[in-house]
């Protein structure tokens, strides 16, 4: 009867410890969002590089104009990005992380850096535009190319001086109480863990950071999205069936393929996430989807070279 008791004991213990040896994203990112997942990022990677090979054409063009060194230092952003995809793709289809901490972090970071920059270019681009529909600048180059050229790499210089060491020193340190009391076994569990900081979110002041960045770019998106569409129905007013021989006309059709990127990509993601910040632990696997879905922005790499790529085609 002893014997027993110590076998069954011993059985249970074991099964106890292989379960809590499993990684945690094997309970919360269940297989229909792991094959959600792999697939929107394979198809952001294989979009995005196609993207930025058709950029190239784009350095031909005027590279003092304002709106042409918006684009270019998009397509740095999203080269930076595209640099992390595979990571996302391979840990997904394992659930294990053997690339340390710190890079984990670096590639968690990297998605939010992502859809802020885009977010940041995306408004500027639109600005301008609007302000040349309403006539209020004329002049929207840099004098020199060197001096565009320096405008960029300052922005970059001092994005990466910045964000780099919060990122690598700050970015997923805090924790709860239980996993500070959970001991080594969890330690080494969770160093083949990745993309779970949601722990970070206890911190009032980042949940409020969080708070106040989404309704900031839902509150922007949707009034970029009322200025377009009142300066599109004032042409089509104007013009009627004439519009779409006017030059002007095609290019608040590209300000409103921006805008419909802001309202498909980035929109959703910030509305949900009002919502995750208050049950992070249940909404985890679904905002890693959403999230992903931000990465489909790169798409709009493929709308600025279109029209280069049919003059190849014809020429």
């Amino acid at each position: 009867m002893t014997t027993n008791t110590i076998t069954n004991t011993t059985t249970t213990s074991l099964a106890v410890t292989s379960t809590s040896s499993i990684p945690q994203d094997h309970l919360t990112v269940k297989e229909p969002y792991r094959i959600a997942l792999i697939i929107i990022y394979s198809v952001v990677l294989l979009v995005g590089i196609t993207g930025l090979f058709l950029m190239i054409s784009l350095l031909k063009a005027n590279i003092r104009s304002l709106t042409t060194i918006a684009f270019l230092n998009l397509m740095v952003a999203h080269f930076l990005f595209l640099l992390t995809v595979p990571f996302r793709i391979y840990y997904f289809a394992s659930l294990q992380w053997h690339l340390g901490p710190g890079m984990c972090k670096l590639i968690s970071a990297m998605v939010h850096i992502h859809i802020y920059m885009v977010f940041t270019i995306y408004t500027i681009i639109l600005t301008l535009r609007f302000l040349q529909y309403y006539k209020k600048t004329q002049r929207t180059e840099f004098y020199r190319r060197l001096h565009a050229l320096g405008a960029s790499a300052l922005v970059w210089f001092l994005l990466l001086l910045i964000m780099l060491p919060l990122v690598l020193l700050q970015y997923g340190q805090h924790k709860t109480k239980s996993s500070e009391s959970s001991g080594k076994s969890s330690e080494s569990s969770d160093e083949k863990q990745c993309f779970k900081f949601q722990s970070m979110l206890e911190n009032t002041a980042v949940y409020v950071l969080n708070m106040i960045l989404s309704i900031f770019i839902i509150s922007v998106s949707g009034l970029q999205t009322c200025i377009q569409a009142i300066i599109l129905h004032a042409m089509i007013r104007k013009y009627g069936q004439a519009c779409r021989s006017q030059q002007e006309f095609w290019v608040q059709i590209k300000n409103l393929i921006f805008v419909l990127i802001l309202l498909t990509c980035l929109v959703p993601y910030h509305l949900f996430r009002l919502q995750y910040l208050n049950n992070t632990q249940d909404l985890h696997a679904i905002n890693e989807v959403f999230l992903a879905i931000t990465g489909l922005t790169c798409f709009d790499m493929l709308t600025f070279t279109g029209k280069n790529v049919c003059q190849a085609c014809w020429t």
